[in-house]
C-alpha cells in the first residue's frame, strides 16, 4: 500500500491507497468502544434485574473485555480492507471486512465529488470525499484522507472526469 502524495495523483498509478492512520485509530476506538459497551449488556441486565451476585462483576468485565478486543480487531480489519486506486479508466474502490466489495466508477460517469469533514473528523484532521454519479446507487466514498491529499484528489478526479470545478 502508498501513501497519498502529490505523485500519486499526478500519475494513474493502479497502487492501492489507504485511509489515513489517524482513521485506523478512530475506527478502532469506534469499534472497540462501541462494541466493548455491547458487551456489557449481560452484566448490566443483571444489575438492572436486582440479581445481580458475585459473579455478575466477572461477566460485567468479560463481556466487556470481549467486546473491546472485538472490536478493536473489526476496526483494524475496516481499515486495512477500505482502499482505493487510480486506475486507467476509472476509480477502483474496495472495502468490507465480513463481505468484501470491489466497485468501479468509471471517470466519464463522475458528476460531482463533495469534500466533507464532520465534527470528528475535523477534530482530527480528516476529510472524506463523495464521488457523485447519475446513478446514486454506484456513488462511492473516500474516507479518512488528509485534507490536503483530499483537496488534490478531488482536483484529479475532476479533471479525469472532464467535469468544471465550479468552486
Amino acid at each position: 500500500m502508498t501513501s497519498l502524495g502529490q505523485e500519486a495523483t499526478d500519475r494513474l498509478d493502479g497502487d492501492p491507497h489507504q485511509p489515513a492512520r489517524r482513521a485506523r485509530s478512530l475506527w478502532v476506538a469506534a469499534f472497540g468502544g462501541g462494541l466493548g459497551l455491547l458487551g456489557a449488556g449481560p452484566g448490566a441486565l443483571a444489575l438492572a434485574a436486582g440479581t445481580a451476585s458475585t459473579t455478575t462483576g466477572l461477566v460485567l468485565l468479560i463481556g466487556v473485555g470481549l467486546g473491546a478486543t472485538a472490536g478493536v480487531a473489526f476496526g483494524r480489519a475496516a481499515w486495512a480492507r477500505r482502499t482505493w486506486s487510480l486506475g486507467s479508466t476509472a476509480l477502483e474502490l474496495r472495502r468490507g471486512v465480513l463481505v468484501h466489495r470491489a466497485s468501479s466508477i468509471p471517470y466519464y460517469r463522475i458528476q460531482q465529488i463533495d469534500l466533507e469533514r464532520g465534527p470528528i473528523e475535523r477534530l482530527i484532521g480528516l476529510s472524506q470525499l463523495v464521488v457523485r454519479t447519475a446513478a446514486a446507487t454506484s456513488d462511492g466514498t473516500l474516507y479518512g484522507l488528509e485534507p490536503d491529499d483530499a483537496t488534490r484528489l478531488r482536483h484529479r478526479l475532476l479533471e479525469l472526469a472532464g467535469v468544471d470545478d465550479a468552486v
